[in-house]
């Protein structure tokens, strides 16, 4: 073999090595009886974040109160929007044997490409991802065998397998990010002004039309755990902050989630 043959084999095995490492980790990948996506979330219909305004008051806001703004509410541990809680499913549709091997897969732990849309999950068919990547939306927190209950509150839900009579349910909760967008409700009633969350919802920012019941686009300023030492309502970023915020104690009140209407 010439000194260009070997240069050229050279070539070509840095270019495939190139591929290998730079490429695949990004795109979807099938393997070990579970689906997972890369970087790339983009593919499987995860809305993208959009770039968190400054907490200034002048980025949007629907109007100006005291730094912290105002707390919303929504009753009940689902999202409006959401599957009834056994999301319609019959052992005998077509995907009951993919469905029931996809959530067989799962353990506690598990992340999943897994969020309403405002009108029902994004898939029936739950696919493991990355608990660091953008996909990441919802975390399994139990496994459940029969009926047994799953938590309840803002930020958290569950997913019911049915096949041959056997039930598994994954309880789920909501993995939020700040700069990404959920679906509310905004009611007006006497001249007060209330907002029912989403909770377990996800769409891009710039969606023009949210699915009824929703009508208002929340963007995420801020998601702080209890150790932060902020309560209810505490949403400031900066001294003086005085933007008009929503807030939420999520995943079983330990969590603060912090958002503003979203203004483009």
């Amino acid at each position: 073999m010439t000194g260009a043959e070997k240069r050229g084999l050279v070539v070509l095995f840095v270019a495939v090595l190139l591929f290998v490492v730079g490429v695949l980790p990004r795109v979807v990948e099938k393997g070990g009886g579970e689906q997972r996506v890369g970087r790339a979330g983009a593919a499987m219909g995860i809305p993208r974040p959009a770039e968190t305004p400054g907490g200034s008051g002048t980025s949007g806001s629907s109007g100006t109160v005291p730094s912290g703004g105002a707390s919303g509410k929504s009753p009940g541990g689902t999202s409006a929007g959401v599957d009834d809680p056994d999301g319609g499913e019959r052992a005998d549709e077509p995907d009951a044997e993919e469905r029931a091997a996809a959530f067989e897969a799962v353990r506690a732990g598990d992340c999943l490409a897994l969020f309403d849309t405002g009108k029902g999950w994004n898939t029936r068919i739950p696919q493991k991802v990355d608990c660091s990547g953008e996909a990441g939306l919802s975390r399994v927190s139990a496994v459940r065998t029969g009926w047994s209950a799953c938590p309840t509150g803002d930020g958290l839900s569950y997913v019911v397998s049915v096949k041959d009579g056997k039930k598994r349910v994954l309880c789920l909760t909501r993995h939020y990010q700040p700069g990404y967008c959920v679906l509310a409700e905004k009611k007006v009633e006497g001249g007060s002004i209330s907002m029912r969350l989403g909770a377990m919802t996800a769409v891009d920012c710039k969606s023009r039309e949210p699915a009824a019941p929703y009508n208002t686009i929340l963007h995420i300023t801020g998601v702080y755990e209890p150790s932060s030492g902020r309560g209810p309502g505490q949403c400031a970023r900066a001294t003086g902050d005085r933007t008009y915020y929503w807030s939420w104690q999520v995943d079983g009140d330990g969590t603060l989630l912090c958002t503003m209407v979203y203004a483009g």
